[in-house]
């Protein structure tokens, strides 16, 4: 069954204006460089009620988890994802990033 890996973050008020052109710049990298990238969807949202509002939240679908680590592993030894990575690190609230992996128990 597929599993999810799941990011939270929010992005610091006087970056937001640099977040979704980052976002776009990702998207095409991994359009770009699709033996690198496993993921067979993802889709991004942002937190509107409950929690802290204006969170981002994205989501991206893997096969397996063997998928996601593969991507992680080249992600790591790849010099433009690196600085994709630190170009993202710069616009979040520090200590508000997180990850988790999700598996899916069943569809409804």
């Amino acid at each position: 069954m597929a599993i999810f890996y799941m990011e939270t973050y929010a992005v610091k008020p006087e970056k937001q204006a640099e977040f979704m052109p980052l976002w776009k710049k990702f998207l095409k990298f991994a359009k770009d460089n699709p033996k690198m990238f496993k993921f067979k969807s993802g889709k991004l949202f942002t937190q509107t009620l409950g929690g802290s509002v204006g969170t981002y939240v994205s989501i991206f679908e893997y096969d397996s988890l063997a998928d996601l680590e593969k991507e992680m592993q080249a992600g790591m030894k790849d010099e433009r994802m690196l600085k994709l990575m630190q170009e993202f690190m710069v616009l979040i609230v520090p200590n508000t990033y997180s990850t988790s992996v999700l598996n899916l128990v069943m569809n409804v």
